[in-house]
């Protein structure tokens, strides 16, 4: 792909070989082939249109919480889409772009009185990767509060979603696919204190299980049906397990931590060795939660 497959407004902002593992919260991986910050929709189109007009690849990166960046790096296009955060409350009801964070948005919503993401408290990452994958815990799934979203299809069409054209399941949505570019959230009306004190003893209660601290992507494995994939996982004696610089928590064994030097070969291969030691405990197959580039995870047992 040239630099001549981008229309000349954008091309300037387009940069080869861009290092991203500083923009993961794992810190691995390796450069993108073609890196553009986009500042607005258009930019996001434009980045679309050229890929489809060279075959290549669009990956779009928000907070980069959820993410395992193959060494080699990431063919075509990378979008990042942190500059578009825009958040603004009306009554019961957020209009926020997909590049805002998590965090301010469910922050917003308290202070606005908007009831209900406040059980998003202490989840990381961005509006647009947590709606493509439906974040949430046991207090919420962000799918939940959609009342629109304003996506970009496969297909370059912009048109705005209902909730009810969405399918959002578990850690998974419809909008995978394609990019979401803004959406708007509702709740029902709550009072803002008694929101944020909600907001304080979730967080409160993830700061005391969870390793907030280190370089880590998150839950490393999606919970079966009915369990609790950190449990089983420390149930056969995983905790502390490391391969190369990758190391599975001491705090939450469904966290797989970066003790300063692993690569996202060194994840994958703990991520397997986790794998089969939780199956020969409990024969259960656990499935990556985490995201990877270029390739899907596929561990063996």
């Amino acid at each position: 792909m040239s630099l001549l497959a981008f229309n000349a407004r954008v091309r300037r902002e387009v940069t080869a070989q861009r290092p991203l593992a500083h923009l993961t919260t794992l810190r691995v991986g390796g450069p993108a082939e073609y890196y553009l910050e986009a500042r607005g929709f258009r930019d996001v189109m434009d980045a679309a249109e050229a890929c489809r007009q060279t075959g290549l690849p669009l990956s779009v990166l928000g907070g980069g919480s959820n993410l395992l960046i193959d060494d080699a790096g990431v063919p075509g296009v990378v979008v990042n889409l942190k500059q578009m955060k825009r958040v603004v409350p009306t009554e019961h009801r957020l209009l926020v772009s997909a590049g805002a964070s998590l965090t301010s948005v469910v922050a917003t919503c308290a202070r606005a009185g908007i009831a209900g993401p406040e059980g998003l408290a202490g989840i990381p990452g961005t509006i647009g990767g947590a709606l493509a994958m439906n974040a949430g815990g046991r207090f919420a799934e962000i799918g939940e509060f959609v009342h629109k979203v304003l996506w970009l299809s496969p297909q370059g069409t912009v048109r705005y979603l209902y909730r009810e054209e969405i399918q959002f399941s578990y850690r998974k949505s419809s909008l995978q696919g394609g990019v979401v570019l803004e959406a708007i959230l509702e709740g029902k009306r709550g009072e803002p204190a008694a929101l944020l004190a909600r907001m304080k003893q979730i967080m409160d209660q993830k700061l005391a299980s969870q390793p907030y601290a280190a370089a880590s992507a998150g839950c490393a494995f999606t919970n079966p049906p009915g369990q609790s994939a950190g449990k089983l996982i420390d149930l056969a004696g995983c905790k502390g397990m490391s391969v190369g610089g990758a190391q599975v928590s001491e705090q939450h064994g469904n966290f797989i931590v970066n003790k300063g030097a692993a690569t996202c070969s060194d994840v994958l291969k703990l991520m397997g060795k986790v794998k089969k030691r939780v199956f020969e405990h409990h024969g259960i197959q656990l499935i990556p939660e985490v995201k990877a580039w270029p390739q899907p995870i596929e561990l063996a047992a």
